[in-house]
């Protein structure tokens, strides 16, 4: 046999074994599943034996974020557990200032929705709890009694929803319907109380908007954004931040919120 046409068989066989070899190589190294993207609100009515109140939502931009928490004005010995997507990422820690906040990297996992929720450990020296939690330097506010947590959704945004598909709009979660929504570029608030304190109406003035009252009160739960007479509404709000006060004969709250656009936050009053 000649060196030529015994050459031939061994190219065939080089190439079989490297084609063998690139084939198999692909396949050790095989596609990721796809991230699951959730089109609407995933917070829990309840979470750890209490109902979950909505606060709002925020937008960011990927599912790998690091999240700061510390307390919100004064530190007074607030002590709480923070909640994502149903994981404690942060478990029964003592907040402190914003120059020593509890420091955590979290993959939410989803893109679309997911959600954050503050328990309520304690009440600190000043009542209810309140944390400010940063989530790749997006700042909001959370808060939380021993009665009910504070819930917020944060929607890993570019996969066809955003916040004004949130809970407050469209009642998924932990919240009632309701809302400012169709892209208005608008946000609402609604002040209520679950129960009757026994102090008359209760006056609650928003810095810079004015004041409204608050003349009943809702015993089955959160109740949905419209005008109804009994909580104190303010509507069509810029979105941001706003301080608030509310009193009756006896009773005195104040603190601050977030106002996001095109979502309606229901925000409790408690003792």
């Amino acid at each position: 046999m000649s060196k030529s046409k015994l050459l031939i068989p061994l190219l065939f066989m080089f190439s079989v074994f490297f084609i063998s070899c690139e084939k198999e190589e692909e396949d050790s190294n095989p596609e990721p599943d796809p991230v699951e993207v959730n089109t609407t609100s995933i917070i829990p009515s309840s979470t750890l034996g209490r109902e979950n109140n909505y606060l709002g939502c925020i937008e960011i931009s990927s599912r790998i974020t690091n999240i700061k928490v510390w307390d919100h004005g004064t530190v007074d010995g607030d002590i709480v557990s923070i909640i994502a997507n149903g994981a404690t990422i942060i478990d029964e820690e003592t907040l402190a200032g914003p120059d020593s906040p509890i420091n955590v990297d979290y993959d939410f996992g989803y893109n679309g929705f997911n959600y954050l929720t503050l328990y309520a450990h304690n009440l600190g020296s000043i009542s209810p709890n309140t944390c400010t939690v940063s989530v790749n330097g997006t700042d909001f506010v959370l808060e939380a009694n021993l009665d009910a947590n504070g819930s917020i959704d944060v929607i890993i945004s570019g996969y066809g929803v955003d916040c004004s598909d949130a809970s407050g709009n469209t009642g998924g979660g932990g919240s009632g319907g309701g809302g400012n929504g169709g892209g208005s570029g608008k946000g609402d608030v609604k002040f209520w109380t679950n129960q009757d304190y026994g102090c008359g109406p209760i006056t609650v003035n928003l810095n810079s908007v004015g004041s409204s009252t608050i003349t009943g009160y809702y015993y089955a739960g959160n109740p949905d954004c419209t005008v109804d007479g009994y909580g104190g509404n303010f509507n069509d709000l810029t979105p941001g931040t706003y301080s608030y006060t509310a009193s009756c004969q006896g009773y005195n709250w104040d603190g601050t919120l977030t106002i996001t656009e095109d979502t309606c936050l229901r925000y409790q009053l408690t003792l």
